[in-house]
């Protein structure tokens, strides 16, 4: 509120002009005074609900952020697993066609060493013939030795 007391001395002091308390122009300071207050009370009425609804979209602007970083971590994570599943399968299929391959190589050299198996025991048996008709000539020719040595 106003002191008109201490309005009144100011325009006293400032401009050497002496105002009554019953002045007409401090009903105008008055009616300024209770514009001002109202438009005082309107724009904070009008500050406190935008404020309001700052605050309400604020909230629902946090919602949404959320909601979105959800969906973003969400579909991150699906790519991720999706690839990770891809690299897998990959890497599986070689690891499998690399085992394959050497299983492969594994079985064609058990399959060598057993035809080598047959052919060592092919030569043994051949080599066993070999000793005996070796020892059956041995025997034919110290018998000719004899027969030799015994007519003469």
């Amino acid at each position: 509120m106003i002191d008109f007391d201490e309005l009144r001395g100011e325009v006293f002091k400032r401009h050497s002009l002496a105002l009554t308390p019953d002045d007409p122009i401090l009903v105008s300071v008055t009616l300024n005074e209770l514009v001002l207050q109202r438009y005082l009370e309107m724009t904070t009425e009008r500050y406190s609900q935008a404020n309001r609804e700052l605050l309400v979209g604020t909230a629902q602007y946090v919602e949404q952020a959320k909601a979105t970083a959800g969906r973003v971590i969400t579909d991150a994570a699906d790519y991720v697993a999706k690839e990770m599943r891809q690299a897998a399968s990959l890497t599986l299929a070689d690891v499998s066609g690399q085992i394959r391959r050497e299983l492969a190589d594994a079985q064609t050299l058990a399959r060598d060493a057993s035809f080598g198996s047959r052919d060592a025991q092919t030569a043994k048996q051949g080599a066993l013939i070999a000793a005996v008709i070796a020892g059956a000539a041995a025997v034919v020719a110290l018998a000719a030795v004899v027969v030799v040595l015994v007519k003469g």
